[in-house]
């Protein structure tokens, strides 16, 4: 390169260099980080003269403050260093994004820079420019943190050199194992390998096998492929043990002391049919003068675990439980999670209250909160309350007439908190959950889509009043603590969601002046229409998403300026430390003493935040497997189903009564060439005239389904005008079954959930598992309701359905920006649609094979979320 300063170097030196302007303009040009043999290669210094002098002139420039440089000895300009640190988030084709700690928008990462890193590793990156789609573009400084070594992936041979095949997509690097590391595993084999030197921008990673699952992926091993691929800790280390034994089972009368006594209350636990363990109970009463008087107690688990224990480590390294059909990896051992943590019924159990007095209008005009003992007089389902309260069933209403009146009670207060909330203008998002029901052995029996009803949404608005007040309280009192935070859209999302209703006519304010009203209004609009589903999906996937924050920034979705996760310190975290503050708060500690910084509050919320979204990533793997499970036994069947999906390479197709998304490839279309517009998201043929677009009824059939591969492909048989009546629902709960059966089943998904995690990690697993003969199983432990939009859903013992389902639901088919062009259909070869797409040119016809497709359907947003 030419030194447009080279006489002014030249002026001041005998021999000189390129100029600090030169080396600046090499590394703005280049994008990344240059070691400086690699500046001095490009500047052509090659006498040991020459390179010692560039030598002294880096470190001048560093000590100037022009240049950094890393560990690795990497060099970059400082001003373009903004230095962000974030997590990789990897794109089977290559290319990656960085993830920002902080939030905000993401950083784009090239294939190059991909080269030394892997998807899931913590790095520090510079934006070194704008790259052609209007995206910031980073550049990796250093790898901070590695992520988790295991893997599961397959067994391939090359030349002699062998090689693993990640499962997980996102590695988009085979690990080479050297000779000796293999454990005899033989081509073709599922195994689990651990990697032993990360990738280098010269060679990939290196590895070593660890075990050996088989030639065919079964789904009673869907389950510990998860747990190994996400890294879930899912043994308990023997001082957790020990601690856990420890703790006494009962209250003490010890414990008792200086609490508030709520035993004589008749304070219920309201929950899914499957869940095991409670978090809160609720009471409600109506007050003289109107209004009314709500409790709701949660576990109190920090008495049970006190900070810098075994157990609180542990804890914090889990930050959240982790739930799967007929398992789960729990936050906390089951001695504490199912046990004296537990709101059990008909036992003593420590709580800490939230007790809100509401006007008739469903606001909280005062609360308070305090520690107290309680006794649960009731454990109630929610189809238990919902045929008491919704339809008025007798025999139930006899059932549970000793805690009757103040169910009764909670039904009013739920109306009048739901005219608040809509008041408020909170996001409602109403998405089916998806249940499974599993034989003892594993396998998939059956599954569907059941819908919420009012007594989730009732648990829904008590659980959010009370973390409302929590953040509240937290908030005024200054005390370092986590809330939960669920910002506006981001641009680029919504900039697409905008395009995406021009289609259907809609429209939406500017990003900078969108509101959660303007959401509500537009879901309200369209809720008769036959796209409604489909629209509300798009909407939910333009949300941002929620994460946990030191700083009080409000909820979006739910229209809160204060909001925080206070109840369900049994499986997250976060709660955990809100309780710690409140009782903290409560002995009138002043903030600056309190054991927590701000920095360290920092710190915990990306730790935090990141572990939930490994929780959800390692759910959400087990539920397409147990669709893909239950698809391969219905192929060559007929479904009917909504296009929610369209791409130059063909049709995404969500079937009606599973909520399961396939592929319809162009070559199982009607014979035509077939032109794709990505802005009407339409596929039309050129001589028929047939066009395909997003919200269209079709009925097509089962090609193909692959547990494995995670994929589903369809072929088209014919156009719907409207979708068949939904089947009956699936039963809340299995039938009854006498005690022995269904104790036996059990123990049966125990033993082989067990066994199987402990072929992986060598030892026996000892997260508890959810017992049930060929019991249905929610995608995720069915807790709270939808709509925190984030909401707190019984069963999703997670984020809300704004916060969460968005935030994890892919990206739209309007994301997807392939230029149009006709697409030739051809006759079907097989099956298998192909597995690179191609962009179609504007002018000319590409064939099927060209365009066939990189799988990545439109996920429907996840079932049950929570605040």
């Amino acid at each position: 390169m030419v030194d447009p300063h080279a006489d002014r170097e030249a002026q001041r030196y005998d021999q000189p260099i390129p100029s600090r302007e030169a080396i600046l303009a090499l590394l703005e040009e280049r994008g990344e980080l240059l070691l400086a043999e690699d500046i001095a290669r490009a500047l052509r210094l090659f006498t040991d003269y020459e390179i010692n002098a560039l030598g002294k002139r880096l470190g001048a420039m560093i000590r100037d403050g022009q240049l950094l440089r890393n560990r690795r000895g990497g060099y970059a300009p400082a001003q373009k260093l903004s230095l962000i640190p974030g997590r990789v988030i990897a794109n089977a084709d290559g290319y990656g994004f960085l993830r920002p700690d902080e939030g905000g928008e993401d950083l784009y990462l090239s294939p190059s820079q991909m080269r030394s890193v892997l998807h899931g590793d913590r790095v520090l990156a510079s934006v070194v420019g704008i790259d052609r789609r209007g995206r910031r573009q980073g550049a990796i400084v250093e790898v901070l943190e590695r992520r988790s070594p295991r893997l599961v992936g397959r067994v391939v041979v090359e030349n002699g050199v062998t090689l693993v095949e990640p499962d997980d997509r996102r590695l988009h690097q085979n690990i080479m194992i050297p000779a000796g590391r293999d454990a005899g595993a033989r081509s073709g084999e599922i195994v689990v390998a651990e990697i032993t030197d990360p990738p280098t921008p010269h060679r990939g990673p290196l590895g070593t096998i660890r075990a050996v699952l088989g030639e065919r992926l079964q789904p009673s091993l869907v389950v510990e492929m998860a747990i190994a691929s996400h890294d879930l800790p899912h043994e308990w280390p023997a001082q957790v043990i020990r601690q856990a034994e420890e703790v006494e089972p009962k209250v003490t009368a010890d414990e008792r002391k200086g609490r508030v006594d709520l035993r004589k209350l008749p304070l219920v636990t309201i929950d899914g049919e499957d869940a095991r363990d409670f978090d809160d109970a609720v009471y409600a009463e109506a007050l003289k003068g109107g209004g009314f008087r709500l409790i709701v107690a949660i576990a109190d688990v920090s008495h049970y675990v006190p900070v810098g224990t075994p157990l609180d480590t542990e804890a914090y390294e889990r930050s959240t439980s982790t739930y799967f059909p007929g398992f789960v990896v729990p936050m906390l051992p089951e001695t504490l999670s199912n046990g004296i943590c537990s709101l059990n019924p008909r036992v003593d159990r420590l709580c800490m209250v939230c007790d809100m007095e509401i006007d008739a209008e469903g606001e909280v005009v005062h609360s308070k909160f305090y520690d107290a003992v309680m006794y649960s007089h009731a454990r109630l389902t929610y189809n238990k309350v919902w045929q008491a309260v919704g339809e008025r069933n007798a025999d139930v209403r006899e059932e549970i007439a000793q805690v009757l009146p103040q169910v009764d009670t909670l039904h009013k207060l739920y109306k009048a908190m739901a005219k608040a909330r809509k008041r408020r203008g909170a996001i409602d998002f109403e998405t089916p959950e998806v249940k499974f029901r599993l034989a003892p052995t594993g396998d998939v029996v059956s599954m569907g889509a059941t819908d919420r009803n009012d007594a989730h949404k009732l648990i829904e608005e008590c659980m959010i009043a009370a973390n409302v007040q929590a953040a509240k309280f937290l908030s005024k009192r200054k005390i370092p603590a986590l809330y939960r935070v669920h910002a506006p859209p981001p641009a680029e999302k919504y900039d697409d969601l905008l395009q995406f209703l021009r289609e259907f006519k809609l429209k939406m304010p500017p990003v900078d002046e969108v509101t959660p009203a303007d959401f509500s209004a537009l879901l309200k609009k369209v809720h008769d229409r036959p796209e409604a589903e489909l629209i509300q999906s798009v909407l939910l996937r333009a949300q941002s998403m929620a994460v946990y924050h030191p700083e009080n920034q409000g909820h979006f979705g739910l229209a809160l300026d204060a909001y925080a996760h206070f109840t369900s310190p049994i499986r997250r975290y976060p709660d955990l430390l809100v309780h710690r503050a409140i009782r903290y708060a409560l002995t009138r500690g002043k903030p600056a003493d309190y054991l927590y910084s701000e920095g360290q509050m920092a710190s915990m919320a990306v730790h935090c935040s990141q572990r939930e979204r490994r929780a959800e990533e390692a759910e959400r793997d087990v539920d397409e497997r147990f669709k893909c499970a239950w698809m391969e036994k219905h192929v060559g069947e007929e479904f009917a189903g909504t296009i929610t999906g369209v791409t130059s390479f063909g049709l995404f197709v969500e079937l009606a009564a599973s909520r399961v998304s396939g592929l319809v490839h162009v070559s199982q279309l009607p014979n035509d060439y077939y032109k794709f517009d990505p802005v009407r998201h339409l596929l039309s043929g050129e001589r028929t005239g047939a066009s395909y677009r997003l919200g269209d009824y079709v009925s097509v059939q089962v090609l193909r389904a692959s547990l494995e591969d995670r994929k589903i492909d369809f072929r088209l048989v014919a156009r719907l005008t409207a979708l068949p009546k939904p089947p009956a629902p699936l039963p809340a709960a299995p039938a009854p079954a006498p005690k022995k059966g269904m104790a036996a089943a059990g123990k049966a998904i125990g033993r082989a959930a067990k066994k199987a995690v402990g072929r992986i990690f060598g030892t026996k697993a000892k997260a508890p598992v959810a017992a049930g003969p060929a019991t249905e199983h929610h995608a995720r432990p069915a807790r709270r309701g939808a709509a925190e939009s984030e909401a707190v859903t019984p069963a999703h013992k997670r984020g809300s359905r704004t916060e969460r389902e968005a935030s994890v639901a892919p990206k739209t088919a309007s994301r997807r920006r392939a230029s149009g062009g006709p697409v030739a259909k051809k006759p079907a070869a097989g099956t298998n649609a192909p597995k690179a797409a191609a962009k179609a040119a504007p002018a000319k016809r590409t064939t099927a094979k060209k365009t066939a497709a990189k799988r990545t359907p439109p996920r429907k947003p996840r079932s049950k979320p929570q605040p």
